[in-house]
């Protein structure tokens, strides 16, 4: 059954406790790691404003080690499978699912039409390969973590957890978290990169650019006291203070 679609409709000035709660349980049961929830921006390339900022939207990846996830994209597709089934949708709230991975341009599920679409040309930046997953729900059901809770769980049945990877030995000290070497600035791709992204709050693609660079500047005015100067360079002293 369709339902409307709300998309942004205003800004959140704080994490909203029910869509924390479906991140946290899709965590537990689906092998995924939370890249992103509550947020006020734009839409990654565009002048319009992003759902994040509602506190309603959530990116879930299943990125593998150093992060979290399982590294599986079928650990995902179990999980778009469950949140786009007709009565989990409608219990939870479900308003759209989009599924960075695919070629050509990934695909997306939304609740006004209660069906996936595979995008024929491009959609949203990230696609194809991306690896995470885009939810949002309504407003209803938002602030209520106790409702998605309940909902969930009695959805999901006896569904087992999905175990977390075994985590390598001394996380803290494993090569990607050491210093790359060379310092990283704009026309930098890598890794080493993303990882920055990830920090600073960029979209994480490898590729540093002009809004990764005013990302890191961002970054380094709210730490000045650890890394110094604001200049969009991540040398030693910034990467430093951001991977202690």
């Amino acid at each position: 059954m369709s339902r409307r679609y709300t998309g942004w409709d205003s800004n959140a000035t704080s994490r909203r406790a029910g869509l924390e709660k479906l991140v946290d349980l899709c965590e537990q049961y689906f092998g995924v790691w939370n890249n992103g929830t509550w947020g006020v921006r734009k839409k990654r390339g565009k002048s319009s404003s992003s759902v994040h900022g509602t506190g309603r939207a959530a990116d879930l990846s299943w990125r593998g080690a150093p992060h979290r996830g399982t590294g599986n994209y079928h650990d995902a597709l179990r999980m778009m499978e469950f949140l786009t089934r007709p009565d989990v949708a409608d219990a939870l709230g479900i308003e759209a699912v989009f599924d960075y991975y695919p070629k050509p341009y990934g695909r997306g599920w939304k609740c006004d039409r209660a069906a996936w679409q595979v995008y024929s040309k491009p959609a949203f930046s990230g696609a194809p390969g991306g690896d995470w997953v885009h939810v949002e729900i309504s407003n209803e059901h938002a602030d209520d973590p106790n409702y998605i809770n309940h909902w969930f769980m009695y959805l999901i049945g006896d569904m087992p957890a999905t175990a977390a990877p075994a985590p390598a030995t001394a996380p803290e000290v494993t090569p990607m978290r050491a210093y790359p070497g060379t310092s990283l600035r704009r026309g930098s791709k890598g890794d080493h990169v993303k990882m920055v992204q990830q920090v600073v709050g960029a979209y994480a693609d490898g590729d540093f650019g002009p809004k990764t660079e005013q990302a890191v500047k961002t970054w380094q005015a709210a730490h000045s006291a650890q890394v110094g100067p604001a200049d969009g360079i991540v040398g030693p002293r910034t990467w430093a203070a951001m991977f202690p």
